[in-house]
This record gives structure tokens, C-alpha cells and sequence, in this order.
């Protein structure tokens, strides 16, 4: 007499991912590795696109800081870059330490390649 795994396999076939996705899945049959790097790609670029705008807005805070020839406001408004994109970048490694302790807790591996 087969065994039940057996006479599933016989019936349905092997299954095995795409070719595509292939690389992504490994040897995991649950997909959770899969799900870990998509988490893992998608938290990464969030922190690229932000580091981009935190230079950028520190750099346009500068710049106006420089123009402003004296006039109170555009200093005011320069400084509310300036202090703007400190606080996002705070606000983005306060986010990094949240991640990293629900990876801790989940098991999924964030900034891992």
C-alpha cells in the first residue's frame, strides 16, 4: 500500500515554482524567504528614497539659507527645512529600529542579501 504523500504525488504531479520566481523561493516551500527578501528589497529602497530626499532638502535648506540676503523669513524658512529633514531622518531610524526588532520577533532577515 502507498502512502497518501505518494498517491498525491502520483495524481497532481511534483509542483514546482516558475523559473521566474525560482531563485526567490530556494529550497523554502512555504514562501516565507520569498516574502522576507520582497520586505526586505521594498524596506531598502524606502531608505535609498529617503536618504535622496533628506540630501536633497538639507542641500535646498543650505542653499536658501545662503540666498536669503539677510530677510528673516527666508532664514526661518530654510531653518524649517533644515529642521524638517532632521526630523524625517530621525523619524526613518526610529522606523530602522522598529523593523529590525519585528524582524527579531518574526523571523523575517531585513537589509540581508
Amino acid at each position: 500500500m502507498k502512502s497518501s504523500e505518494t498517491e498525491i504525488k502520483d495524481v497532481f504531479g511534483i509542483i514546482q515554482p516558475p523559473a521566474a520566481i525560482r531563485e526567490f523561493a530556494g529550497s523554502d516551500t512555504t514562501g516565507a524567504a520569498g516574502i522576507s527578501k520582497f520586505l526586505t528589497n521594498l524596506v531598502a529602497l524606502f531608505f535609498s528614497v529617503a536618504a535622496i530626499v533628506l540630501i536633497f532638502m538639507l542641500l535646498w535648506g543650505a542653499f536658501d539659507w545662503i540666498t536669503s540676503e539677510g530677510d528673516k523669513e527666508k532664514l526661518q524658512s530654510a531653518q524649517r527645512k533644515i529642521i524638517s529633514a532632521i526630523v524625517g531622518i530621525v523619524l526613518f531610524a526610529i522606523a530602522f529600529a522598529v523593523m529590525s526588532v519585528l524582524g527579531t520577533f518574526t523571523g523575517f532577515t531585513f537589509f540581508t542579501k
